[in-house]
C-alpha cells in the first residue's frame, strides 16, 4: 500500500486527494480499518521518512500557541491549553535506521512534489475576493471556499460550505446549506459597510454595547476557571513525574527538585491567596467553611463571625 502511494503520486501524478479516493474504491483498510483514508493521512505517509528507512525521533515540541484558531474561537476564545506542537528543524531530529519500504529516489521525488506544491498553493487563486477565508457555515461551523460552474454564456462563482462535500467524509455531508452566489453576497456586504461606515452612530453604538458587556462580564470567575485549570495541569505533571521516577527515567533529586517547582506554582491557586474572593463566600453557609478557620461556637451556626476583606472598605457580617 505504500509503494502504491508512492507510485501513483511520483510516476502517475495523481493529487493526494485521488490517492485518497483510489484507496477507498479499492476498500484497502487503514491501520485501525474503522475509519476511511483522509488526505491528511496521505500526505503524512509521503512526509514520513521511515518508508525509506530512516525513522525520526523528536520531529515536533511544544511551542506557545501562535494564533488563534476558529475552533477555539467558536470556544469563546479560551484554549484548553496555551501551546501547541511544531516542527523542528530538520537537523535536530534523531535518526533511526528501519528496514526501507521504497528507494530514496522515489522518497526525493516525493518531497520535490510536495514542496512544488507548497510554493504553488498560494498563489492558485488567481482572482481574489472580497469575503475570502472570512465565511463560516452558520450551521456546521466548517468555513466557505470558493468554486465555479460555468454556463452557455457567463462563468458563475459561489461560496460553498466544506460539510456539504459528501465526498469529505465517511457517512456523507454534514451540512444542507447550499452555495451562495459570490457576486450577490459580495455586493450586500460592501452596501453594508459602506452604510456603516456613513453612520457613525451604528460604529459608536457597537462600541459601547461591547463595553457594556466587558463591565458586566465576571473576571472572578474568569480567574476561577484559569486558576482550575492550571491546577489540573499541575497534577497531571506530577502524576507523569511520578511514573517516570517509578520506571527510573529520573533520579530521586531532580524529582524533588521538580516538585518544588509545581508546589509554588500551586500556591497561588489556594483561595486563602485572593482575598477579593471572600465576597463571593458571603452567599455559603459556615457549615461549607473549613473547620481551620476560627470561630466563636463549636456547632454551625450558632453565632454570627464577622470579618474584613483586605480590599473591602468596610467588614462584612456572615451567618
Amino acid at each position: 500500500m505504500v509503494r502504491l502511494v508512492f507510485e501513483t503520486y511520483t510516476q502517475q501524478g495523481l493529487s493526494i486527494n485521488a490517492i485518497a479516493r483510489l484507496l477507498n474504491e479499492r476498500q484497502i483498510p487503514t491501520r485501525t480499518a474503522k475509519t476511511r483514508w483522509e488526505r491528511s493521512t496521505v500526505w503524512g505517509i509521503l512526509r514520513n521518512p521511515a518508508y525509506q528507512g530512516k525513522a525520526c525521533y523528536g520531529k515536533t515540541e511544544l511551542r506557545p500557541r501562535q494564533r488563534i484558531t476558529r475552533p477555539i474561537r467558536q470556544r469563546k476564545g479560551w484554549p484548553s491549553r496555551n501551546s501547541a506542537s511544531h516542527e523542528r528543524p530538520r537537523q535536530d531530529w534523531i535518526e533511526v535506521p528501519v528496514t526501507p519500504l521504497v528507494s530514496e529516489e522515489v522518497f526525493a521525488l516525493a518531497q520535490q512534489q510536495l514542496a512544488k506544491n507548497k510554493h504553488h498553493a498560494p498563489r492558485r487563486t488567481i482572482e481574489r475576493t472580497l469575503l475570502q477565508g472570512m465565511l463560516v457555515c452558520q450551521q456546521c461551523g466548517y468555513a466557505l471556499y470558493r468554486c465555479s460552474t460555468r454556463t452557455s454564456k457567463h462563468l458563475l462563482h459561489y461560496y460553498r460550505c466544506l460539510g456539504s462535500d459528501g465526498y469529505r467524509r465517511l457517512h456523507g455531508p454534514v451540512c444542507t446549506n447550499r452555495p451562495v452566489r459570490q457576486d450577490y453576497l459580495d455586493q450586500f456586504v460592501w452596501n453594508e459597510i459602506i452604510r456603516l461606515l456613513e453612520d457613525p452612530t451604528l460604529v459608536q453604538a457597537e462600541i459601547e454595547r461591547r463595553q457594556q458587556v466587558a463591565r458586566n462580564a465576571d473576571p472572578l470567575r474568569r480567574r476561577e476557571e484559569e486558576l482550575h485549570r492550571e491546577q489540573t495541569r499541575l497534577q497531571n505533571s506530577t502524576e507523569r513525574l511520578l511514573t517516570a521516577y517509578q520506571e527510573g527515567l529520573v533520579t530521586l533529586p531532580q524529582l524533588a527538585s521538580v516538585c518544588r517547582i509545581c508546589a509554588n506554582r500551586r500556591r497561588p491557586s489556594s483561595l486563602n491567596s485572593n482575598p477579593c474572593r471572600w465576597r463571593r463566600w458571603t452567599k455559603l453557609s459556615i457549615c461549607s467553611w473549613p473547620k481551620a478557620w476560627p470561630h466563636s461556637a463549636g456547632s454551625c451556626g450558632d453565632a454570627p463571625i464577622r470579618w474584613t476583606c483586605a480590599s473591602a472598605s468596610k467588614s462584612l457580617d456572615s451567618w
